[in-house]
């Protein structure tokens, strides 16, 4: 086969390994279903973006397990949503050029507004801390 031919199979494993919501998926459409990690960014090689893509990777299998869809708004593309990138950046307040990591949980609202990337450990705890995730756990949780 093709290399060619395996390119969106492989960026179709490293989405969902990632977490990526579906792109014709609006925002309003995870509500009740899934937590967002929405990340705004200048550019793909903004140092900050990979720093924040680091951290979701040091999550490893909780990212999924705490019921997480990853979106990001790089420039003017959109990664995860069906909304375009102006629309996002003026839903949250963000502006063009700007990184912004956001987390928002399953009832629509903003739970961290960040303009640095989110660390593995505060996503992580700040969500085993929501009353929603401690009843998903069955209050198993510390």
């Amino acid at each position: 086969m093709k290399l060619s031919l395996l390119a969106p199979v492989f960026a179709a494993a490293v989405a969902s390994q990632l977490g990526f919501a579906a792109s014709s998926v609006s925002i309003d459409q995870h509500t009740w279903h899934d937590r967002l990690l929405v990340i705004f960014a200048a550019d793909p090689q903004s140092a900050q973006l990979a720093a924040q893509r680091a951290a979701i990777e040091e999550t490893g299998s909780g990212f999924k397990e705490r019921d997480l869809a990853l979106i990001e708004v790089i420039g003017d593309s959109v990664k995860g949503a069906s909304e375009n990138a102006n629309a996002l950046r003026q839903r949250f307040g963000v502006k063009q050029h700007s990184f912004r990591a956001l987390l928002v949980g399953k009832d629509g609202g903003v739970k961290i507004d960040s303009p640095k990337p989110i660390s593995a450990s505060e996503l992580t705890s700040t969500i085993d801390a929501m009353p929603m995730r401690r009843q998903e756990a069955g209050s198993k949780l510390p």
